[in-house]
């Protein structure tokens, strides 16, 4: 039997790995390599690449790849990405990679009490797998793509730019639109990034809202949305949101738990473009 060796990337190794990454595609999010590259690069700068990024290696070749992130606030280790290569694939490299991610997972954050992975709809071959691993789906995570619409009812939030200072007051609203808004580290790299807002009611000047834009390079004249709210705004901070948009499109990764929000897109004209389920498990001591 041919040793599998599961370990943390090289620096040299970055085309390699997304060779690999790409041959997930569409079970995993389609990159570019400068998209790639530009996670790559930021995650190395954070620490993340030695600390929480994998690979599975057989006779030197890397043949499966895990890409991995702790959400503090939230207390999970999300195993973001996992591929193995077609010609590697049910041969226990992904039980491999997965059982060594959570180890790196626990080993960053020894307080994590949940494990966490999401699995594209229409791969449901992934599900058994996952569940073998002693993973549950939890809930479903839409993406809704729609048309930015420049002319909205007149609102009542003001929007300013997101600032440093901010952050105690953003991580008390709701993340789960997307996950992780509530983590320290992220909003501060966010911030730091730019395209970040606030949003505050008008007559309380009290803060209900937080997005960040990004251009999608993935997707023609499109920006992907990422926002948080405080309870009973979340319309508002969208519509808002929409209106600071440059592009023609509007991407929204939405948990189906928030039935109010959703209902709103819909009838906005926003349609489910992707999907995928969370699945989740319970933190053991494993190191």
């Amino acid at each position: 039997m041919t040793e599998t060796i599961v370990r943390p990337p090289r620096l040299e190794e970055r085309g390699s790995f997304y060779q690999v990454y790409d041959t997930g595609v569409p079970n995993v999010d389609q990159l570019t390599f400068d998209g790639f590259s530009r996670w790559w690069n930021r995650s190395k700068v954070q620490g993340d690449l030695p600390t929480l990024w994998r690979v599975a290696v057989v006779k030197d070749k890397i043949v499966g790849v895990a890409i991995n992130a702790v959400l503090d606030s939230l207390r999970w280790g999300a195993i973001w990405e996992l591929v193995v290569d077609q010609e590697w694939r049910n041969k226990g490299i992904g039980t491999s990679l997965v059982q060594e991610s959570e180890r790196a997972l626990l080993k960053r954050n020894p307080n994590l009490t949940h494990f966490v992975v999401g699995v594209k709809m229409h791969n449901p071959r992934a599900i058994p797998f996952i569940e073998r691993l002693g993973y549950g789906i939890q809930s479903l995570v839409l993406r809704l793509d729609g048309d930015a619409i420049a002319t909205l009812p007149e609102r009542n939030l003001d929007v300013n730019i997101a600032r440093l200072d901010d952050i105690s007051t953003l991580l008390h609203l709701i993340p789960d639109t997307y996950w992780g808004h509530r983590d320290h580290n992220m909003l501060e790299f966010s911030i730091r990034g730019g395209n970040c807002y606030v949003m505050r009611e008008r007559s309380s000047n009290t803060v209900v809202g937080f997005v960040r834009l990004e251009y999608d390079q993935e997707h023609e004249d499109s920006t992907v949305i990422t926002f948080s709210y405080k309870p009973g705004y979340g319309v508002e901070v969208v519509d808002a949101a929409i209106e600071e948009v440059a592009t023609k499109k509007a991407i929204f990764w939405v948990q189906d738990r928030h039935e109010d929000i959703l209902d709103h897109f819909y009838a906005e004209g926003f349609k489910k473009a992707e999907a995928e389920f969370v699945a989740r498990k319970r933190v053991r001591n494993i190191l």
